[in-house]
């Protein structure tokens, strides 16, 4: 093990020139180091299964024993569905599914409160989930900002993340966006690094990492695997679950815990040990042809077939779980682990100061989300262009077909105002698709936060809605202005102003608590015109009030649409000229306001502050809808 990692091997580092893994090995205090001293982690006879209607529950983990040992690197691999993500998110308190776990795992010989979990495991997912518009180290210091303890100094916060910074080599695109599918930035192992380092922020003991080679190209693996390697130096105890590691990666996990279909194990040891262990089961490593060890033990595995693999006599279906429970080694295996949990009973580490650590509040989280989110997006044209853009455009394109209609008298005039006020409330229900991403895209980023105890579901809920209030404020004014004095409507333009901007309001709700439920953005995408179209059905234009059928008008009181034009109609028409002259119905004998059942001073409909009133708490009826859906319903299942 030793020589190979000595064995100068050139690898991308992707920030720096090319370096040997000797010249890359750092040498950093116990001070600065970006993780706490390491703890074992060992659990017996795990199990997890799933239960499924009508049949035998699906075991995905089964009786499985082992040991993650303090300073080790540990590589856990096998065949899709063999249960190695499913495994590592049981050992950091992260499975939400609705399977049933059984077994025992101590951390230090102790049992840990999953609350204490985030604190002491960090976790790093599959894929990048980062803020394309920050640079590395501003997402770095906002994940700090979120993870960290307020009463840390934020000199401290930036020492510590200046630590991951020069532990991850990323000095040299510390400044660099992070970027995305539209706007180039760091690349790709970069980016795996980054993700790295938003788990090292809290100095884990244990740190998981659920593929972290996967989309690299071989120099950047081998450059993210020796930074893992450096970790375990500090004492961090460090599982990763990967394919097919390159030879060179491969060579630097100290241990090897492999799975088979069903979460049975078929090894378990020090990596050097491997290739020993499955010759002496009979098949014999190929060296003359330069098969790497790691595809060779996942090829005979699980049973492929080919012209290497007929040589080797590696039969399909072979039972590697039994041969493993029968071997010699894999019974003195078993041994040792029961002498590691009895060893580590007896001395538990001092895990008590990390469990109950505590991160910064909910405000302050709010206030640091509102600090890198809102005024980057603020910055970005690609947010602002929907959300202000299209109220310029569609102002300005009502203004150009109904310029002065709106203190005319002939009946043409007036119906022509009437539907240009309709129009108006109901594009801030179709134009609410905009917002729907905010949410979807977000999602994989929001899980990953809330699992990490970053904030609740509330904090980021609010963050969201502060964030796209403030700017409907200025798009409202906006379209308003141009709209309201072109037309030369009648009435107050504050009432204008402010009906726009609460049904404006309501349509970004509405599509948060659409996001919220939907499974995915085109289900989000198709469900909220479709909401927004039966509403207009009922919002009093395209057929009146009276007219309703008895068993529709329930939902007609629900509708924002039926609200918002009601405020404008009142606005518009009550007490002037127009709104006098008697022009619709049988003689010429009914106003405006008559003919649509505006006119009764008694009703909802005829009172201005009733209708806004009722706008508010739609408003609040949404909002608080999108805020449970956030909360309750996840559409990932881990």
């Amino acid at each position: 093990m030793a020589s190979a990692m000595a064995a100068p091997n050139e690898v991308d580092v992707g920030c720096e020139p090319k370096k040997t893994e000797e010249d890359t090995s750092i040498k950093m205090d116990r001070q600065c180091s970006p993780c706490s001293p390491g703890v074992a982690v060992t659990f017996t006879d795990l199990s997890y299964e799933v239960p499924i209607k009508k049949k035998a529950p699906l075991v995905i983990l089964s009786g499985l024993k082992g040991c993650f040992e303090s300073g080790h690197m540990t590589a856990l691999m096998g065949p899709s569905g063999s249960g190695k993500t499913t495994l590592m998110d049981i050992i950091a308190g992260r499975k939400s599914g609705a399977g049933k776990i059984e077994g025992e795992i101590l951390f230090g010989g102790s049992v840990m409160p999953s609350s204490g979990l985030k604190h002491l495991v960090g976790y790093v997912e599959q894929f990048d989930t980062l803020i394309g518009e920050l640079t590395v180290e501003q997402m770095l210091m906002y994940t700090a900002e979120l993870k960290l303890p307020r009463k840390m100094k934020t000199s401290e916060k930036k020492q510590r993340v200046h630590d991951v910074i020069e532990m991850l080599q990323l000095s040299k695109c510390r400044k660099t966006v992070i970027g995305n599918i539209l706007r180039r930035g760091i690349s790709g192992g970069q980016a795996k690094r980054v993700n790295i380092g938003l788990s090292l922020i809290t100095r884990p003991a244990v740190l998981c990492l659920d593929e972290p080679t996967s989309g690299l190209d071989a120099s950047m693996a081998n450059e993210v695997i020796a930074r893992l390697k450096a970790l375990t130096r500090e004492g961090c105890t460090v599982l990763a679950a990967v394919h097919t590691p390159t030879s060179f990666a491969f060579s630097l996990f100290d241990d090897l815990f492999m799975l088979q279909e069903g979460g049975r194990p078929i090894y378990r040891g020090p990596v050097a040990e491997a290739r020993m262990y499955f010759e002496s089961q009979g098949h014999a490593f190929p060296a003359e042809v330069g098969y790497g060890i790691p595809d060779w033990l996942v090829d005979i595995t699980r049973g492929a077939t080919g012209e290497i693999l007929d040589d080797l006599d590696a039969p399909k279906g072979k039972d590697f779980a039994a041969l493993w429970a029968q071997s010699d080694t894999g019974i003195a295996s078993d041994a040792k682990h029961q002498e590691q949990v009895a060893a580590l009973k007896r001395t538990p580490a001092e895990l008590s100061a990390m469990a109950s650590s505590k991160g910064p509040g909910q405000l302050h989280a709010l206030r640091t989300l509102l600090a890198y989110r809102l005024v980057t997006h603020y910055k970005d044209g690609e947010f602002l262009g929907p959300r202000i853009g299209d109220k310029i455009f569609m102002s300005i394109l009502a203004m150009s077909i109904y310029w002065g209609l709106g203190d005319k008298s002939d009946p043409q005039s007036m119906q022509s105002v009437a539907g240009a006020l309709y129009f108006f409330m109901a594009l801030c229900g179709y134009g609410a698709a905009a917002y729907v991403p905010s949410l979807t895209l977000e999602r994989a980023m929001f899980y990953r936060e809330r699992a990490d105890g970053c904030y609740a579901a509330w904090t980021y809920y609010v963050s969201k809605f502060i964030e796209e209030a403030i700017l409907c404020i200025l798009s409202s004014l906006i379209f308003s202005a141009i709209v309201f004095f072109s037309l030369r409507l009648q009435g107050s333009f504050f009432v204008f102003a402010l009906a726009y901007f609460l049904t404006a309001m309501v349509g970004i709700v509405l599509a948060y608590c659409v996001a919220s439920v939907a499974p995915t953005m085109e289900a989000a995408n198709a469900l909220l015109p479709t909401y927004v179209t039966v509403c207009m059905y009922f919002g009093g234009l395209f057929i009146v009030f009276d007219k309703i059928p008895v068993g529709w008008q329930w939902f007609s009181y629900t509708s924002f649409l039926r609200y918002a034009w009601g405020a404008l109609m009142q606005n518009q028409f009550a007490g002037y000229a127009n709104g006098e002259a008697r022009v619709f119905g049988e003689g010429g004998s009914m106003t405006i306001l008559e003919f649509y059942g505006m006119s009764d001073d008694d009703s909802i409909m005829g009172s201005i502050p009733a209708c806004l009133g009722i706008l508010c708490g739609l408003l609040v009826t949404f909002g608080a809808l999108g805020a449970l859906g956030l909360t309750f319903i996840s559409h990932v299942k881990r």
